[in-house]
């Protein structure tokens, strides 16, 4: 059998052979791991050299035992076009030769996308097809280029490209053998057209990132007997993540005399709007913006020494950076967005605050600032949910619904995998 996963995050070719970046090339090596030794994994994706910018963002990882369809990298209408007949010819030669068909709703602009390309060719063969839908592209949309956009004719375009955007999601969704929607907000938005849905999460942490149990009972000693709590933001720094509400709810803490140190892991656009913003609100001596941290071992272990990640987002997205936080021993005060406030109810990790409120915010940080014991219970309640619900966990879970929804799969698919309990 020939698994095709066509992605568009670009890779690039070393001497040592075939990397990717690292959140997307975990994914796809916790698939190769768990798919029986007779399936052929073959990855189509974009190249790019090696100093290329898209590139240079984190770690790039190794991608043994996988066959590389090359695609050329287009993240514009022009670019598109311009290698649009190239890209469709190598996409349908690699899902001429494939028994499955695994794509997503990446890639900008998606009519162009090696996704849709694929999707759509391998409609036409009538090969099985798995479409995931991981991540609200039109809420982005909304709360971004359109809310954003300082002209008329500039929120014209976007809304056009928002309109077709909604449109080809519903195709592939209608289309599509089986669908993957990631967390709730997602299901409630593209639900409805799905064809075979499953709702799932996408953490790409896995148990070589959990906490140690010694470092994770010494925080919350710690904790309990008076230290400093640490509270955390990580994520790129966009108006869709919501950290002008978090800057808000802090200086309200301040005035009052709470004890707290915010870090903030990531950058992005608004970095220095948010840096002017914490100067303006006094927040200087209450926290540090590091910019960029490099996810894996170098964020782990900034995130180990945290008690409270708040997640203000303001989208229906359900972002992996929930999953980290569990994983590193931190509680999570999170929006109350039907995704987020789905998976606080299930785990017990945290507590949701009114999307977009700042005074809810501090609400709710002020009760758990004043109670390191409930603090400490929600952080308990993470780490036990992370254990459980690591990356190998739900890729086990997704594969084995492929292999009970898809016939021709039922005899290939897991025959050899790991339980869900050996991961």
């Amino acid at each position: 059998m020939r698994y095709l996963y066509v992605i568009q995050v670009p890779i690039t070719e070393s001497e040592d052979g075939w990397q990717m970046p690292r959140s997307a090339a975990l994914d796809l090596l916790a698939h190769r791991l768990m798919l029986p030794a007779e399936v052929t994994l073959t990855l189509a994706a974009p190249v790019l050299p090696m100093n290329a910018p898209a590139l240079t963002v984190e770690p790039m990882e190794l991608l043994p035992g996988i066959e590389i369809v090359p695609l050329c990298y287009a993240n514009t209408l022009r670019d598109g076009l311009k290698f649009l007949f190239s890209n469709r010819q190598a996409i349908a030669r690699a899902v001429s030769g494939a028994d499955f068909v695994h794509t997503s709703c990446g890639g900008f602009p998606f009519f162009l996308a090696p996704g849709f390309l694929a999707h759509r060719a391998a409609l036409r063969k009538d090969i099985p097809r798995l479409f995931v839908m991981d991540c609200d592209l039109v809420g982005k949309l909304e709360t971004d280029q359109i809310a954003l956009s300082p002209s008329l004719v500039k929120r014209t375009i976007w809304k056009l490209y928002a309109r077709i955007s909604w449109k080809l999601f519903k195709f592939c969704l209608e289309t599509a053998t089986v669908t993957f929607l990631l967390g709730r907000g997602v299901t409630s938005r593209y639900g409805s057209f799905a064809h075979n849905p499953l709702e799932i999460y996408q953490p790409i942490v896995g148990q070589e990132f959990i906490i140690g149990e010694a470092e994770f009972n010494a925080k919350c000693t710690d904790l309990e007997q008076g230290a400093t709590p640490r509270l955390s933001f990580v994520g790129r720094l966009a108006p869709e993540k919501g950290l002008e509400v978090m800057l808000t709810a802090l200086a309200i803490l301040k005035d009052e005399g709470l004890p707290f140190e915010a870090h903030i892991y990531g950058d992005g656009p608004c970095l220095e709007q948010y840096r002017s913003m914490a100067e303006s609100l006094a927040l200087n001596d209450r926290i540090v913006f590091h910019g960029q941290v490099v996810w894996g071992k170098e964020l782990f272990a900034a995130l180990h020494k945290n008690h409270l990640q708040v997640v203000p987002h303001l989208t229906l997205e359900m972002t992996r950076n929930v999953f980290d936080g569990m994983a590193a021993g931190c509680g999570l005060i999170a929006s109350d967005s039907e995704a987020l406030k789905e998976l606080m109810a299930e785990s017990g990790a945290g507590v949701c605050f009114p999307l977009g409120q700042a005074t809810g915010l501090a609400d709710e940080l002020r009760f758990l600032l004043d109670r390191p014991k409930s603090l400490v219970s929600i952080m308990q309640k993470g780490l036990a949910f992370a254990r459980a619900n690591h990356r190998d966990v739900h890729i086990h879970r997704r594969l084995e619904f492929l292999k009970t929804t898809i016939p021709s799969l039922q005899d290939v698919l897991l025959s050899d995998c790991h339980d869900e309990e050996s991961g």
